[in-house]
């Protein structure tokens, strides 16, 4: 009974990896026709309190720069994407009914990786901001899912099953609070690094600046948070674990709280050869977020 449950949620956690990677011409359609005035209703800044948000509704958060170089700012001052346009998150809170600041459902979208002239130009469509998930603020999870599920997937698109508006075993995401994280650095969500290549392309590998900018929202909007649930596929997937640490460090060992964090995690890519990480994984400069969670990054950094 335990493997069914267990392959099912596998399965359901697939189908979401692959759905919310995908960016189909039917949401990129749903994106552009959007009301730009429901967008900039429901659209806050990181200094806006969830406090003050409406219940059960997709929020678009904007972050902001306080230095123009990810080179010399602190990790979560400097967050962008790959080509310098401006980086969000968006995140919802659940309904009137079930409001908490306990329960934390963090999604990391995945979606590649690049790291010299070749791959990046060839994922050059992946360094952007991806403003396809504009078409959910404003909505809730439940009414995000709903429409996808009419759209008869005539454009080939999968069904969006998102986990904030299911029951996972005896897990009740519905009373969660959402965080979703898009993915615009195409460096595992790690980097710390404004890149030129050979060929003069300009690359911000900043997924690192990125990911901080969110985790201190997140300490300052939830600080005593009971669970934490942390999911991802692909790229996203890959920075679970030092998204965990972070986690771990800030709430269990500096603030000495008791707060469970778990984790699902589908398809990470670690299969680095000694190749990658003697010539390519240094243009994110990874080491920097590294070193914060504890790791001994000079240490391993060549074993595969």
């Amino acid at each position: 009974q335990n493997m069914k449950s267990l392959m099912g949620t596998i399965r359901f956690v697939l189908v979401v990896c692959l759905t919310v990677v995908s960016t189909t011409a039917g949401e990129q359609d749903n994106a552009n026709n959007y009301a730009s005035s429901t967008v900039s209703a429901f659209t806050v800044s990181t200094s806006t309190p969830v406090s003050q948000w409406t219940p059960n509704t997709i929020h678009k958060v904007e972050t902001s720069m306080s230095s123009s170089s990810s080179s010399s700012a602190a990790l979560g001052d400097a967050p962008q994407c790959g080509d310098g346009t401006a980086f969000s998150f968006y995140a919802t809170r659940p309904t009137q009914k079930n409001l908490n600041t306990k329960k934390l459902l963090i999604e990391f979208v995945g979606g590649g990786a690049c790291w010299d002239a070749t791959t990046c130009g060839k994922m050059a469509s992946y360094l952007t901001f991806p403003d396809r998930f504009d078409a959910f603020v404003g909505r809730s999870c439940t009414e995000v899912q709903y429409g996808s599920s009419q759209n008869n997937n005539n454009d080939g698109s999968f069904p969006l099953n998102l986990l904030c508006a299911q029951q996972v075993g005896s897990t009740d995401f519905t009373t969660y609070n959402y965080i979703v994280i898009p993915y615009c650095t195409q460096d595992v969500h790690t980097g710390n690094n404004i890149m030129t290549y050979e060929d003069g392309t300009v690359v911000n590998h900043v997924g690192g600046q990125n990911m901080m900018a969110v985790l201190r929202w997140i300490f300052k909007n939830f600080p005593k948070p009971s669970h934490i649930a942390l999911t991802g596929c692909s790229a996203g997937a890959t920075a679970l674990p030092i998204a965990y640490s972070l986690l771990q460090q800030h709430y269990n060992q500096f603030l000495v709280r008791n707060v469970q964090i778990s984790t699902i995690s589908d398809s990470p890519v670690y299969l680095t050869p000694s190749y990658f990480l003697e010539n390519a994984f240094g243009n994110w400069n990874p080491w920097q977020l590294m070193y914060r969670t504890g790791f001994p990054y000079e240490t391993w950094r060549y074993n595969e």
